[in-house]
C-alpha cells in the first residue's frame, strides 16, 4: 500500500493506545446503529475519525474562501451572466437557459461538500460538490449512534470532542437564501429514475426523519408531480413555497420529456412563486474545469491575495484536457506530452461527473489504456480534466478479524461547509487497500469524525 505509515494526531493515537484494549473499537451491531445501517448499507469503521481543532479551523476558513470564489465566476469572467458560464463550460443549452432563468441576484448563500485527501498532514481537495444533492449528509445519525458506547463517550468528554451536523447546516442555508420563506414547509424533490420508482422515496428516508428531527415540515415529491398554475405551485394538490432539489441540473437535457418535467419548477421559480435551494447556477461551480480556472496562473489576477493563499494551499494541479500549452511548477509544457511522460502521477477526469464515474487513474492504466482514454476524451466532446495524484496518509483501525491488530487504511474525506461554517465530515476508504478510486462507491467502509468544539476560540496542539 502507497505511504501506508499512519500519519495520525494526537487525539487519533491516544485513542487507539494498547492500554485502551477493546475500548478501541465500538461495536457497530449495537441496536443504535440499526437507522446507519438501513440508509448506509455498506461497512462502518468501528471507531470515527478525529480533527484537531487547528485542523477544523483550516477547512472552515480555507472551504470558505474556495467556495465564495467559486461562486463569483460568473461575476468576474462571464459579466455577471452564469448562462453565459455555463456554456463556456460546455454544458447543453436548455442547462444554460435554466440556469439564467433561475439566477439568484446576489452572493450565493455557501453550500458545498469538499472531497479531500489528507497528504503528509495537509490537506488537499479533489472536488468541490456545490449543490443541494449532496451524498453523505446524513452522517450524524452514525456519530449519535457511536456514542451509545460509553467508553468512546467518556473520551469524547474527556477531549471536549464532538460532531457536526451537515443536514442542520444545510437547512440553515436555505433559511438564509430566503429567509421571509423560513417556517414554511419544505418539499423535497426528487427526479423520477423511471415510472416504476417515481413514487418511492426509501432513499431519502433518514434525510427527511432528520428535517422532521429538527422541525422542518417536509414532504417528498417528485419533479412531474409538480404543477403550476395561477402563480402557484402545487405538488399532488399540496401548496409548494419552498423547495428543496435532491437532483443535478444535469437531468435538463433538453429533450421534450425533460422540458415538460422540468416547466412547472422553472416557471415558478423564475416568477418569484417559490424558492429552490439550491438554486440552479450553484451546479456550476462544482464542475471540475473551475478548479482548473482559479489555479490557472493565467488567472492569477483574478484573485486577491487570500484567495490566491488558499488555491496554493488546497488546490493540486489540475487542467482541462485541451491540446496545446499549460503551465506545471512554474515551467510551460505541452499539456499531452506532459500527460503521456507522467502518467502514474496523474488522473484524467470528466469534468462534471460524480461518484468517481468515467475517472482514470494514471498508475492503474499502462501506457496504451492511458493514451487510449486521453485519445476517447478529446474525441467524446465532453469536458474532461486532468489532476495531479495526492496520495493520502494512512490511519490505523482495529481490525475486524483480529482485535488485536491495527490495520491501516487511506482515507478519502468529506467535509461539509455551510453557513455554519464547516458542518460536519465523513471519512471512506478499505483498510489494506492500496489507492484506488472504484473502492469509494459501495464497497467502502464509512465512518464519521468528531473535534473539539471549542476549535473556533480554542488553539490545539
Amino acid at each position: 500500500m502507497e505511504r501506508g505509515t499512519p500519519a495520525e494526531n494526537r487525539i487519533t493515537r491516544e485513542f487507539l493506545q494498547d492500554a485502551r484494549g477493546k475500548s478501541r473499537a465500538v461495536d457497530t451491531t449495537d441496536p443504535a446503529f440499526d437507522r446507519t445501517h438501513a440508509w448506509l448499507g455498506r461497512p462502518v469503521f468501528n471507531r470515527p475519525a478525529f480533527l484537531r481543532a487547528e485542523d477544523v479551523r483550516t477547512l472552515e476558513h480555507d472551504l470558505g474562501v474556495l467556495l465564495r470564489l467559486l461562486s463569483s465566476l460568473p461575476e468576474r469572467l462571464h459579466g455577471g451572466d452564469p448562462g453565459r458560464m455555463a456554456l463556456s463550460l460546455g454544458l447543453p443549452p436548455a442547462q444554460a437557459e435554466a440556469v439564467t432563468r433561475c439566477a439568484v441576484p446576489g452572493p450565493a448563500v455557501p453550500l458545498g461538500r469538499a472531497d479531500l485527501l489528507r497528504e503528509r498532514g495537509r490537506f488537499r481537495l479533489l472536488e468541490f460538490n456545490t449543490t443541494s444533492s449532496l451524498g453523505g449528509c446524513e452522517i450524524a445519525e452514525m456519530s449519535r449512534a457511536m456514542l451509545a458506547d460509553l467508553p468512546l463517550t467518556e473520551f469524547a468528554e474527556r477531549h471536549g470532542l464532538g460532531f457536526g451536523d451537515p443536514v442542520a447546516g444545510m437547512t440553515a442555508s436555505m433559511d438564509a437564501a430566503h429567509p421571509s420563506r423560513s417556517g414554511l414547509p419544505v418539499a423535497v424533490v426528487k427526479w423520477p429514475d423511471s415510472p416504476a420508482t417515481a413514487t418511492e422515496f426509501g432513499h431519502m428516508r433518514l434525510f427527511l426523519q432528520q428535517l422532521a428531527e429538527l422541525g422542518h415540515d417536509v414532504f417528498p415529491c417528485h419533479i412531474g408531480q409538480l404543477a403550476y398554475s395561477g402563480g402557484v405551485l402545487t405538488a399532488r394538490g399540496r401548496r409548494v413555497d419552498r423547495l428543496f432539489r435532491t437532483f443535478q441540473l444535469s437531468r435538463l437535457t433538453g429533450t421534450p420529456e425533460t422540458a415538460a418535467l422540468a416547466a412547472p419548477l422553472l416557471d415558478a421559480v423564475a416568477d418569484g412563486a417559490a424558492a429552490l435551494f439550491t438554486p440552479l447556477p450553484a451546479d456550476l461551480y462544482g464542475i471540475k474545469d473551475c478548479l482548473g480556472l482559479v489555479g490557472d496562473p493565467a488567472h492569477r489576477d483574478l484573485l486577491d491575495p487570500a484567495e490566491a493563499e488558499v488555491v496554493d494551499r488546497l488546490l493540486p494541479w489540475t487542467r482541462p484536457l485541451r491540446p496545446g500549452v499549460t503551465t506545471r511548477e512554474g515551467r510551460t509544457v505541452d499539456l499531452l506530452e506532459h500527460l503521456t511522460a507522467n502518467r502514474e502521477g496523474l488522473l484524467l477526469k470528466p469534468s462534471a461527473g460524480f461518484a468517481g464515474k468515467g475517472i482514470t487513474a494514471g498508475w492503474m492504466a499502462g501506457p496504451g489504456e492511458w493514451a487510449d482514454r486521453i485519445a476517447d476524451a478529446l474525441r467524446s466532446g465532453t469536458p474532461h480534466v486532468v489532476q495531479e495524484r495526492v496520495v493520502p496518509d494512512a490511519e490505523r483501525f482495529v481490525d475486524e478479524d483480529d482485535p488485536d491488530t491495527l490495520a491501516p487504511c487511506l482515507l478519502n474525506w468529506g467535509v461539509f461547509h455551510t453557513v455554519h461554517g464547516y458542518s460536519g465530515a465523513f471519512v471512506k476508504g478499505i483498510p489494506r487497500a492500496a489507492q484506488d478510486f472504484r473502492f469509494l462507491g459501495d464497497g467502502s467502509h464509512v465512518g464519521c469524525v468528531f473535534h473539539p468544539l471549542d476549535h473556533r476560540t480554542t488553539g490545539e496542539r
